[in-house]
């Protein structure tokens, strides 16, 4: 019965904790790409596909503050309320509560935060690149909103179509004006065509006559041709995540160098601190009843500060190479662990 108790009391926040964090953090990340769906970039339904994949990426930099922060407030209010004293008084001590935290739901966490940095997350960020590529170089058919000027920005032209069949990705009577130095070029067509060439993409203007204008009067052409083909070039800008975010930990592994086998580590170690921070919750929060809880919420908030700060420090450091990959801080994890123990086991 305590042990059902327990995990409740921390399950509840922790899953509340969890989904307000994610809602900010989607909240954030979700503004250029509503941006983009506004202006047309993006389909309409861009937005559920990349909150999609953004929640499984997002969900490891959130689980350990989380379950921490959890953790503290149910184990203080138990003291707060005098529950843990009466707890004391029948036989169950602080090591065993422990116990209980750690077994049902400090290691389950753990075990599911292990998933996600290993596999789940890296298949994430690979589905959300290749999504996004996909969406960054859309057909201009479906982009192009006819009656409307678009910019093609990386060619320094601005299309116009009155009309467009998405059905054969073709535009309708439209024009491409485009500048080049002091000249500027206007293509006029009756029907444009998307189409793709060993991977790259070609708007090819049918039937159409192009004008070049020029500061000299003189210098003015004008071409009919039977076909034109513009080159689209692909945004592949913000289309790509780091190689080490979207590779699971055996593959960086085995590449055998120390900066991806250090994000191995820290994948790892990440997890960890779910173990060692359920134990510092437990410790904190060993108050004498009616004490007021805010000291020991403040007191695990400085904690996790420090210990995330120094944490990613010596793990940046390995992985630039200036300390040796044994140097990486799985020991700090275990020396705050066995100091969180012996504050627990200490007589009250």
């Amino acid at each position: 019965m305590f042990t059902w108790y327990i995990c409740r009391e921390i399950i509840k926040p922790f899953a509340l904790i969890t989904a307000i964090l994610m809602a900010l953090l989607i909240a954030g990340e979700m503004s250029e790409t509503i941006g983009r769906v506004v202006s047309g970039q993006y389909s309409d339904w861009a937005i559920l596909a990349i909150i999609g994949f953004q929640l499984p990426i997002l969900l490891p930099e959130l689980l350990p503050a989380a379950y921490f922060l959890a953790a503290l407030t149910t184990l203080n209010r138990l003291s707060e309320d005098s529950e843990r004293t009466v707890l004391h008084a029948i036989g169950v001590s602080d090591t065993g509560i422990m116990t209980k935290v750690l077994a049902f739901t400090a290691l389950p966490a753990m075990i599911l935060m292990l998933a996600f940095t290993h596999l789940i997350t890296p298949m994430a960020e690979r589905g959300l690149s290749d999504y996004l590529f996909s969406q960054q170089n859309r057909p201009l058919t479906d982009i192009v909103s006819p009656g409307e000027f678009f910019s093609l920005n990386q060619r320094d032209a601005t299309l116009y179509a009155r009309s467009s069949n998405p059905a054969q990705e073709s535009l309708l009577n439209l024009f491409v004006a485009q500048v080049d130095g002091d000249r500027i070029s206007v293509n006029t067509a009756p029907s444009a065509r998307i189409q793709v060439e060993q991977q790259r993409q070609y708007l090819t203007l049918f039937s159409g006559r192009q004008t070049v204008f020029s500061l000299d009067p003189d210098e003015t052409e004008r071409v009919n041709y039977q076909s034109y083909a513009l080159f689209i070039p692909t945004d592949e800008a913000d289309s790509r995540s780091s190689p080490r975010e979207a590779y699971g930990s055996g593959v960086l592994w085995e590449n055998g160098s120390q900066t991806n086998r250090s994000e191995v580590i820290e994948r790892t170690l990440t997890a960890g601190m779910i173990l060692v921070l359920g134990i510092w919750a437990i410790s904190l929060t060993r108050v004498k009843p009616r004490k007021a809880k805010v000291g020991a919420i403040a007191l695990g908030i400085i904690l996790y500060i420090v210990f995330t700060f120094t944490q990613q420090t010596l793990q940046t450091a390995v992985e630039k190479g200036q300390l040796p990959l044994l140097a990486s801080p799985w020991w700090l994890l275990l020396v705050l662990a066995v100091l969180g123990i012996v504050v627990i086991r200490r007589p009250g």
